[in-house]
């Protein structure tokens, strides 16, 4: 048993003396692939969120006439569709006046 373990440990450590110029770079440059790509992952989350952000704030709801801040009923024409993406141009929507448009 211990010839095995001796001829193992030969043969590892020869094959890491022969791949030891190699690891040397190719760790450097997988080190700065990672940063790289959790750099690019974090930019696209922003930019995404960003994106998310900006439909979301195309929403006219909160500056409907009909709107109601109840959550129950947030508003009586569409309740379905109130406060979500697709009450984007509601055809029913009438400015409230106590929020200031921007």
């Amino acid at each position: 048993m211990y010839h095995v373990l001796q001829l193992i440990y030969t043969i590892a450590h020869g094959l890491i003396q022969i791949l030891q110029p190699i690891l040397v770079p190719l760790c450097f440059i997988l080190a700065w692939a990672g940063i790289f790509l959790s750099i690019w992952h974090i930019w696209t989350l922003f930019r995404e969120s960003l994106a998310n952000a900006q439909q979301m704030h195309k929403i006219p709801c909160p500056n409907c006439k009909f709107f109601t801040s109840n959550y129950h009923l947030k508003c009586p024409v569409h309740p379905i569709t109130a406060l979500s993406e697709e009450a984007i141009g509601c055809p029913d929507f009438e400015q409230s006046g106590i929020y200031p448009s921007s």
